[in-house]
């Protein structure tokens, strides 16, 4: 008798606690906050339709069955119904297979399998749910016809494929925390690229640890999920670019390859994570070389310099020739154009006056014209010695036309050739690993393009070298922003919480941290570079020049000294030879008088 009570209390309390698959439809929508259901209609009960459009929360798309149609794109996330005849497996798999294809690149959308049999038993469920596993979709529950008011199934992926049947009233439906690894591997490929993603081996435990913003990134990830992180053979040291990690990631089960990259065609949007970094792109310019010792005496001597002393000649020689003829003394015309007192007073030079310039007028000029002298010789003496202790320097190119000006080859990967193809510059192209080479070593022959985080830690470097070797020009940017994303496998399941650890990282400012421990992790790696770059260029600087003047840095003075004693030459013999005409032409008019 109590038995029987018993039974029938417990058929009771399961028929008040039972809800309609529509109803249980509508707490799945609204538990995952969807507003649009698409339901794949062909073998649903007709009784559905009428329920589900009495609801004022959930717009409601039909479609086939066998449909491979994606959504619109307008459309927002959706919840998808998919109802299965049960006739047979190879019928059921044709309908997911549609299914997962419409979905090909958001399998990380909810869905609801219904099978429509009510002589379906869960083991029937356990085979659709395990080729949803093997689709890589992820978020779906089951309800079977038979028991649909009591429970529903979902899988559990880890730490091995298993189907958990819950009561309608369980919650949460869908698993918040996914996915928990259960100490299940999750597999890495980094791609070394420093100073981003650096591997070293630890001298204590002899495992290879993974550094840098996105090695830390990656062990962060690894944490969160309870997961194992496990790296593919890796050879530290050994640079992975873009196109060999992808056709790695194409042969071999990586779950995240740890490489960060700017999206440069629109079929990449799919399979990119969240934005990781947001930067700029722009050229690493090499710092302008001194100029040469023999240059200082030519820009002393400039034309503008050489204006200002003549004009300070003529205008005192004017002077002293309206000074002469005040006094009604004798004057010519080449008094004001090669005034000798003027021209000596203005180099400094001595000179002896006559009785006749012996008057106070005269003496007042020629004082004025001594501090001038003494004022240009400090002046010239200074700037010698200035110009020769620091020697200014060569046209420094700030932007992409001053680089192209220069002729400066810019140094690119093969996978960037056919960004910098616009720029019109002549273009070196090398593989990943000199391209590190040569940028890390300070090689001031080449351009290089960098990003914003590599620049501010060489930045950092180059504040304890001898002299600067580079400069970072946000006028010569390639990008003013640039996003760089993880590109992950197709049909990832890990895009979720990748995408949550990388707002939580920035939000938290865990990811300046991250940025800030790059010199660090570097430095124990054994691959930041400690030394002074800026050595080498001075020591050969120093070979080439030498460190004493030297004959030929007198090169425009001895030009200068010849050019004009060679004027000076002419001008006498023409003078010799105008003498001689003169008293040629003189004899000629005595004899003919």
């Amino acid at each position: 008798m109590w038995t029987v009570l018993s039974t029938l209390l417990l058929l009771w309390a399961i028929v008040i606690a039972s809800e309609s698959t529509v109803d249980f439809i509508r707490s799945v929508a609204k538990a995952s906050s969807l507003e649009l259901l698409i339901i794949r209609y062909d073998y649903c009960p007709d009784s559905w339709l009428p329920e589900l459009y009495a609801s004022n929360s959930l717009s409601v798309v039909l479609q086939s069955a066998s449909s491979v149609q994606p959504r619109h794109e307008e459309f927002s996330r959706a919840l998808h119904v998919v109802c299965l005849p049960r006739y047979g497996l190879h019928e059921e798999e044709l309908l997911l297979q549609a299914l997962a294809t419409s979905l090909e690149d958001r399998r990380s959308e909810k869905c609801l399998l219904y099978l429509t049999n009510r002589f379906a038993n869960p083991f029937a469920m356990d085979q659709m749910l395990r080729r949803c596993y093997e689709l890589k979709m992820l978020n779906v529950v089951g309800l079977i016809a038979a028991d649909e008011q009591r429970f529903y199934y979902r899988y559990h992926p880890y730490p091995e494929f298993r189907v958990e049947r819950r009561t309608l009233q369980a919650s949460p439906i869908f698993e918040e925390q996914f996915p928990n690894m259960q100490g299940e591997p999750l597999i890495v490929m980094p791609d070394q690229w420093h100073p981003r993603s650096v591997v070293y081996v630890d001298r204590c435990t002899g495992k290879n640890v993974l550094a840098g913003s996105v090695g830390r990134f990656a062990r962060t990830l690894v944490w969160k999920l309870n997961a194992l992180q496990y790296a593919q053979t890796v050879i530290p040291g050994r640079f992975l670019n873009a196109n060999a990690l992808r056709d790695l990631v194409k042969r071999l089960p990586i779950d995240l390859p740890l490489s960060v990259s700017q999206i440069s065609d629109v079929q990449q949007r799919p399979h990119s994570s969240y934005p990781f970094e947001l930067t700029h792109i722009c050229l690493m310019i090499p710092v302008a070389n001194e100029i040469p010792v023999r240059d200082i005496y030519r820009h002393l001597s400039s034309v503008g310099n050489v204006c200002i002393a003549l004009v300070i000649v003529y205008a005192y020689g004017l002077v002293l020739t309206c000074q002469r003829r005040l006094h009604e003394l004798e004057f010519y015309f080449v008094d004001f154009l090669l005034n000798d007192r003027a021209l000596r007073g203005v180099l400094g030079q001595s000179f002896q006056l006559t009785n006749q310039e012996s008057g106070s007028t005269s003496k007042w000029i020629y004082l004025v014209l001594g501090i001038v002298g003494l004022n240009i010789s400090c002046i010239f003496g200074a700037a010698l010695e200035t110009m020769l202790a620091h020697p200014p320097r060569q046209f420094q190119p700030r932007s992409i036309a001053d680089v192209r000006r220069a002729r400066l080859p810019l140094i690119v990967m093969e996978e960037n050739l056919d960004a910098v193809a616009d720029l019109q510059l002549p273009v070196l192209t090398v593989n990943a690993s000199e391209y590190i080479r040569l940028r890390y070593e300070g090689n001031t022959s080449y351009v290089y393009l960098t990003s914003r985080l590599h620049w501010t830690l060489f930045e950092n470097q180059q504040m304890h070298f001898s002299r600067e070797l580079f400069i970072y020009s946000k006028d010569a940017c390639l990008w003013s922003l640039a996003l760089l994303t993880f590109e992950l496998p197709k049909h990832s399941w890990f895009e979720a919480p990748i995408n949550k650890l990388i707002l939580e990282a920035r939000a938290s400012g865990i990811y300046q941290y991250w940025v800030g421990m790059h010199h660090y992790d570097m430095s124990v790696a054994g691959v930041a570079s400690l030394r002074d770059l800026s050595l080498q260029q001075i020591q050969r600087e120093t070979h080439e020049t030498g460190s004493a003047l030297r004959l030929i840095d007198l090169q425009w003075i001895w030009l200068a000294y010849g050019v004009l004693t060679l004027l000076a030459v002419l001008l006498f013999i023409l003078e010799i030879g105008w003498q001689q005409f003169q008293a040629f032409a003189l004899c000629s008019d005595l004899v003919y008088c």
